[in-house]
């Protein structure tokens, strides 16, 4: 919905595509090039959406101004000279991981999104273990107690708690409960679950799997030593919850994040022996869970998959951008909807990424794009992995959009 005030248009109801949680509820303000986010945005949002009524650099080869097509050129001519290429960054929406998958199995080469830690922390006890997952509108519509494990995820997921937790439910009877395993709000959280009531369990450092072992000790029935910190009252709320959710941002789990993982996932399925419980694993920024939801549908395996003399291989380790990069000549670095800065790297760089993003050393090949849902329609995933949230175009600022740049370079192979 727009609406016309003063100079500009103000569009409401925006999707909001950075965090992956899909806040669908947000205003801007465009006027011309000038963009203003306003009511419902979040503070990295607020400052992602925004834009200057300066216009857009203009494409880049070896440092100097170039027209796009001169710029398609030069980075086609660097693909089919790479001897081995690392595709990273790969933050687009739907459509631009489409065309950069068939850029990449045409001319080989590694893929990986630069936010995938988390993700894969979450995949490999799913892949080994099995969970039973939830989403943001069950957890919202049904969940009476929240266990939220490790740091708080809202310092990745600004509006998670306005988002999943408000302090009624549509079949919530009574005041639903948060509880802090090993974490501890932030002070913008805290003023999201007024009204609710909060707990929080102190862990010290490293103790989480360990915690997480014992809760699901006690969950079962058994009996654990008597130390800090008692897990016991927590155990008791858990199986007595009509609907309990333990979420983590994996992302932030640190070293032994794979584990912590494990045993939350061990928790809920204890749990579910007696009652009815969930795992909320949050994991994704810049349509992380699309990219891989993308390479999952057109090549069978996740993303850090690499194309070598026509085949796909998936290998967690070693196509993992620092790995790939020790052996690459070339990077392509996607970052459509923020101005990432890419790794540090000695080879050749081709960058099609945000207008913003700056560079500790000049790519050889700079192709500024639109950030989708700005500058162009698209698709992105939320991190619950089953809804896709449509981005819409709300200025028109001459930018290709990622799908564009990658089919044109696509057409300039050999």
């Amino acid at each position: 919905m727009t609406e016309a005030v003063g100079g500009g248009v103000t569009h409401k109801d925006v999707v909001c595509p950075f965090c992956g949680l899909g806040c669908d509820d947000i205003s801007l303000k465009v006027d011309g090039l000038s963009v203003e986010a306003g009511e419902g945005a979040c503070g990295r949002a607020a400052a992602l959406f925004r834009r200057s009524a300066a216009p857009a650099p203009s494409a880049r080869v070896a440092g100097r101004d170039a027209s796009i097509d001169e710029a398609v050129s030069a980075a086609a001519d660097l693909l089919a000279g790479a001897a081995s290429t690392a595709y990273a960054g790969f933050a687009a929406d739907v459509n631009g991981v489409r065309s950069l998958i068939k850029l990449a199995s045409k001319t080989g080469g590694s893929v990986d999104h630069y936010a995938s830690a988390g993700l894969f922390r979450n995949l490999s006890t799913s892949q080994r273990k099995g969970w039973i997952a939830t989403t943001l509108a069950e957890v919202r519509n049904r969940c009476d107690l929240f266990v939220v494990v490790g740091p708080d995820p809202s310092e990745a997921f600004h509006r998670l708690y306005t988002r999943v937790t408000p302090p009624t439910g549509r079949f919530v009877e009574g005041r639903r409960k948060v509880v802090f395993l090993g974490g501890e709000p932030s002070a913008e959280a805290r003023q999201q679950l007024v009204g609710l009531d909060v707990e929080t369990i102190e862990v010290r450092e490293g103790g989480l799997v360990d915690a997480l072992s014992r809760l699901n000790t006690l969950v079962s029935g058994g009996s654990t030593p008597p130390v800090e910190p008692d897990l016991a009252p927590l155990a008791e709320a858990l199986k007595s919850a009509k609907y309990g959710v333990l979420a983590w941002n994996a992302a932030a789990l640190g070293a032994d994040g794979d584990l912590v993982v494990e045993r939350a996932a061990a928790v809920v399925d204890m749990l579910n022996v007696t009652t009815r419980a969930a795992c909320l694993p949050l994991a994704g920024r810049d349509n992380l869970i699309g990219a891989n939801q993308t390479f999952l549908w057109n090549i069978g395996f996740p993303i850090r998959t690499a194309f070598r003399s026509g085949q796909a291989t998936h290998d967690q380790a070693l196509n993992r951008t620092g790995a790939a990069l020790e052996s690459a000549d070339l990077m392509v670095w996607t970052s459509a909807f923020r101005p990432e800065r890419p790794p540090g790297f000695e080879g050749k760089v081709v960058a099609i990424a945000h207008p913003d993003t700056t560079f500790e050393s000049e790519p050889d090949v700079f192709i500024p794009v639109g950030q989708p849902g700005l500058d162009h329609r698209g698709l992105a995933f939320r991190t619950d992995t089953v809804v896709s949230i449509p981005l819409g175009k709300h200025r028109d600022s001459g930018l290709a959009s990622v799908a564009d740049v990658a089919k044109r370079i696509l057409e300039r192979l050999p």
